[in-house]
């Protein structure tokens, strides 16, 4: 009786290593649930369509507003606006995605970057761009490391916020505006006072 146990034990274990080697593509490898992290989906742009709004020389027709998905991104259109790509063609659309930013020892940002695609687009006059934001909100600084008095809107690239900024409030105040003679990457940012220590 022990035998026929002891048999059927090592059957077991034995069928379960067999299916393990078999099958890894079903079962897949083994992660422990405590150290799986989902990956966020990423956030889709908003397009508004320029088809049928351009005359012949580029101008607009008709008031056109790209609004970013939260709302927060407003960029007004005015009719007769020439809308012109770096090759002086017309570009079919124009999007809007909003993303974060990681944090930096000399600027914090309000909010997130509103990527305005084609970039470099020319705007012809320059077109009134509005940045709101929730003064309220939990950024990701301490107040009393930043100066919130100053919240500047600037154009931002790989380097960071580009200077002199296209405009400022000397307030808190929820939304900032500029006109933008080009399609680009908008921030809000402070300049920070200090940061806390790196723990």
């Amino acid at each position: 009786m022990a035998r026929m146990a002891a048999l059927l034990v090592a059957t077991g274990v034995l069928l379960a290593h067999g299916l393990s080697q078999a099958l890894p593509g079903i079962t897949g490898p083994s992660t422990p649930a405590s150290s799986a992290t989902p990956t966020p989906a990423p956030r889709p742009g908003l397009s508004v369509s320029l088809s049928g709004r351009l005359d012949a020389t580029g101008a607009l027709i008709e008031d056109v507003e790209v609004v970013s998905e939260d709302g927060l991104a407003i960029l007004k259109l005015l009719r007769g606006t020439r809308v012109l790509d770096a090759q002086g063609q017309f570009p079919a659309a124009i999007t809007v995605t909003a993303t974060g930013l990681p944090r930096r020892v000399d600027a914090a940002w309000v909010g997130e970057a509103y990527e305005f695609r084609p970039e470099q687009v020319t705007l012809d006059p320059p077109a009134p761009l509005s940045i709101s934001y929730d003064p309220r909100a939990s950024w990701p600084f301490r107040y009393q490391d930043v100066d919130i008095r100053q919240v500047y809107m600037t154009y931002h690239d790989e380097k960071g916020p580009l200077r002199p900024a296209l405009a400022s409030v000397e307030h808190p105040t929820p939304s900032v505006a500029a006109n933008v003679g080009h399609l680009g990457t908008f921030i809000l940012f402070c300049e920070v006072n200090s940061w806390p220590p790196v723990s």
